[in-house]
C-alpha cells in the first residue's frame, strides 16, 4: 500500500465562529468576505464583519453568489479583491459560497478568467500559482464538504455547464465548522445537502483510486449520515444531530479530497449546469440508479457500505449485503423526503445526448474512476432511468 494522507485543519464546535478574528489574523489583515445572500439578510454577514473589525481585520462583503456559483460573478469579485488589495478570502455559507470564495482567491492574484482554471477536455487548463490568496471556510450547511476539499465547482451561465477548479492551493487553510450556524437550515435543504454528503462518501469509498485512509473517513461519514440525517431533517433544533451531520460533511469532504467523485456526481453536475438545478437534488435523482448499475463490480466494497448504512445486515452474505445497498439508500431518501427525478428539473429525452456529452467533457476523469466502466450508452441509459 502506497498513498498520501492528510486532514484539513478544522476548528469544530458550537460557538467557534467567535474565534474568527483570532484565526483570520494568522493569514491576513483585509478579507474579501464571500457570503451567501441569505446570510446578509439574516444579519450573520454583518455580525462576522463586526467580529473581524474588533480584531483589526477589515472585511469587504461580497454576496453576488447564486446556488450554482457563476464564473462571471467570480471574475467580478476577483477584480474587487485586486482593487481593494485583499490578502485573504473568507467563504461563509453553503458549498456555493465556499466554492465561490475559493475561485475568487485564484483569479484575484492569477491571470485569466476563472473558467480557464476549470478541469475540462475542451480547453487548455490554467494552473493557479503560489500567489493564490489563502482561504478560510465557514460552512453553514452540512453536505457539500467544500470546507475540506481542493475543489471549487463553477457554473458557466453562457454555456449552461459546470466544471471544477482543482488545486491544493484552494484547500482552506482552516475551516471553522460551527454546528450552531446550521440550526436554521430548512428541512429540505438539510435533506438534500445530507444526501450530497452521502454521495461523496460512497463515491470516495468505491473510487478506483481510493486508499485505506479515505475509505476510513468515508465509512464513518456514511454511518453518521444514516443515523443522524433523518433526525436533523425532522427536528432542526436537535443539536446532537446537527453536530453529527456537520462532522459527517467534513469527513466526506476530506474523503473526496483524496480521490474525487465518480459517476453520480458526473451525471448530477451535468444536469445542474444545464438546467441550473440544485446540486444535492441532482445527486438524489440518480444515486440509487447508479448504485443498482454498479454494485456487481465489487460486491465486497458495496457490502461494507450496506453495513455502515444498516449494521443489522452484517449477518447476510457479502453478495446479499451488496445487493441491498441501493435499497438502503433508497430508504434513506424516502425517510428524508428527498425523492426527486431529473424530469422534475425539466430534463427531457431530447436533452440526454447533450447532458451526456457535458458529463464526459467536464467530468470524464471522474467517470473513469467509477468501479464499473460506464460507456456513453450506459450513461444515456442511466439518464433515461432517472427521468
Amino acid at each position: 500500500m502506497q498513498f498520501s494522507a492528510f486532514m484539513p485543519k478544522i476548528e469544530f464546535g458550537d460557538g467557534k465562529i467567535g474565534q474568527i478574528a483570532a484565526i483570520a489574523r494568522e493569514y491576513g489583515r483585509k478579507a474579501l468576505l464571500a457570503v451567501d445572500p441569505y446570510l446578509v439578510e439574516s444579519g450573520l454577514a454583518e455580525d462576522i464583519r463586526a467580529k473581524l473589525k474588533r480584531g483589526s481585520i477589515e472585511a469587504i462583503i461580497n454576496s453576488d453568489i447564486q446556488p450554482n456559483p457563476d464564473c462571471y460573478a467570480v471574475d467580478r469579485a476577483g477584480e474587487i479583491a485586486r482593487q481593494e488589495k485583499c490578502d485573504l478570502v473568507i467563504g461563509v455559507g453553503g458549498g456555493s459560497a465556499i466554492d465561490y470564495g475559493k475561485a475568487v482567491a485564484v483569479v484575484a492574484t492569477n491571470p485569466g478568467e476563472s473558467w480557464r482554471y476549470t478541469r475540462r477536455t475542451d480547453h487548455e487548463v490554467l494552473v493557479p500559482s503560489g500567489k493564490t490568496l489563502p482561504v478560510i471556510a465557514v460552512p453553514t450547511t452540512a453536505g457539500t464538504g467544500s470546507e475540506a476539499t481542493t475543489y471549487a465547482v463553477l457554473n458557466n451561465s453562457r454555456l449552461h455547464e459546470k466544471s471544477t477548479i482543482i488545486s491544493a492551493l484552494i484547500l482552506p487553510r482552516i475551516s471553522i465548522v460551527d454546528p450552531g450556524l446550521m440550526v436554521s437550515m430548512p428541512p429540505q435543504l438539510t435533506a438534500y445537502t445530507g444526501i450530497d454528503a452521502l454521495a461523496q462518501a460512497i463515491e470516495s469509498f468505491i473510487n478506483l483510486g481510493a486508499n485505506p485512509f479515505n475509505r476510513m473517513l468515508a465509512l464513518e461519514a456514511i454511518r453518521l449520515i444514516a443515523e443522524h440525517l433523518p433526525m436533523a431533517v425532522a427536528n432542526g433544533q436537535n443539536r446532537t444531530a446537527r453536530a453529527k451531520m456537520a462532522w459527517a460533511s467534513t469527513l466526506a469532504g476530506a474523503a473526496i479530497g483524496f480521490v474525487a467523485t465518480t459517476l453520480p456526481h458526473s451525471m448530477g453536475q451535468a444536469v445542474g449546469g444545464y438546467k441550473n438545478a440544485p446540486h444535492g437534488a441532482t445527486l438524489t435523482a440518480c444515486l440509487v440508479k447508479v448504485l443498482e448499475f454498479s454494485w456487481v463490480a465489487d460486491p465486497g466494497l458495496f457490502s461494507e457500505i450496506s453495513e455502515a448504512l444498516e449494521p443489522e445486515t452484517r449477518s447476510l452474505s457479502v453478495r446479499a449485503r451488496a445487493e441491498m445497498c441501493p435499497r438502503l439508500v433508497e430508504r434513506l431518501v424516502a425517510d428524508t423526503g428527498t425523492k426527486v427525478s431529473f424530469g422534475d428539473f425539466g430534463l427531457t429525452e431530447a436533452d440526454i445526448d447533450r447532458v451526456t456529452e457535458i458529463a464526459f467533457t467536464g467530468y470524464g476523469a471522474d467517470i473513469n474512476l467509477h468501479p464499473r466502466k460506464a460507456t456513453v450508452e450506459d450513461v444515456k441509459r442511466l439518464y433515461r432511468a432517472c427521468l
